[in-house]
């Protein structure tokens, strides 16, 4: 079987909003029942455990979805960091789930194709990410200050869902569980203890919601598909 732990319990500070970015009505319906939607809709996903703030916990919206989409089989609060909201999800995936993906709420437009690609190399390698190339190069900049400039042909940025088999996952968490706050995603745990991790190519319109400007493209990638 394979679950997917779907996170969507950030703090959203850099989309300064009184609404969790989540929540944000994306041309009629928040932003994150788009992969909710997804999820739910492709054949290779048997379930979702979903993981949200505290505030959203107590909110109408969990037993909406939960009735909406029922491949949804647990709703778990979040934790300090993005890693602990992660490792909230995967302790509550079935004990049948030997493939698991996670993937960031905030992220609408996942397809199932990508989806496929991801669960494929999962299941081949271990541990598979998809990721888009950088055009262009790439500058550390800290207080209105260019710092630094990394130019490398190679550079891509990772996307989600990330997946892997579920004793990878379970590893890296063992051994990273009281650091997890060091680590920006599960796949960047993976390199650090030497497992190789099988990148896919990822996909322009898998955007990821973090500022209201996200949220101006957001709308033009819908209205362009229509």
């Amino acid at each position: 079987m394979t679950g997917c732990v779907i996170v969507a319990a950030g703090r959203g500070n850099r989309f300064k909003s009184k609404v969790p970015k989540i929540l944000f009505n994306l041309a009629g319906m928040p932003v994150v029942e788009y992969s909710l939607k997804t999820f739910s809709v492709c054949p290779l996903i048997d379930e979702i455990v979903l993981v949200v703030n505290k505030q959203i916990m107590e909110t109408d919206y969990i037993t909406k979805w939960t009735g909406k989409f029922p491949k949804i089989k647990k709703v778990v609060p979040g934790g300090m960091s993005r890693e602990e909201s992660v490792l909230n999800g995967i302790s509550q995936c079935s004990a049948r789930c030997d493939t698991i993906l996670v993937h960031d709420g905030a992220r609408p437009f996942v397809t199932e194709s990508l989806i496929a690609s991801v669960i494929n190399g999962a299941q081949a390698h271990g541990a598979c990410i998809p990721a888009y190339p950088i055009n262009g190069s790439v500058k550390l900049v800290k207080g209105n200050k260019l710092v630094s400039t990394i130019f490398e042909t190679e550079l891509q940025v990772a996307q989600t869902p990330q997946g892997f088999k579920r004793e990878i996952l379970e590893k890296v968490f063992q051994i990273y569980r009281n650091e997890l706050d060091k680590y920006p995603d599960e796949s960047s745990m993976c390199e650090q203890s030497g497992i190789s991790v099988r990148v896919v190519p990822g996909e322009i319109t898998n955007i990821k919601i973090t500022t209201h400007d996200d949220i101006k493209i957001a709308l033009s990638l819908l209205n362009n598909s229509m």
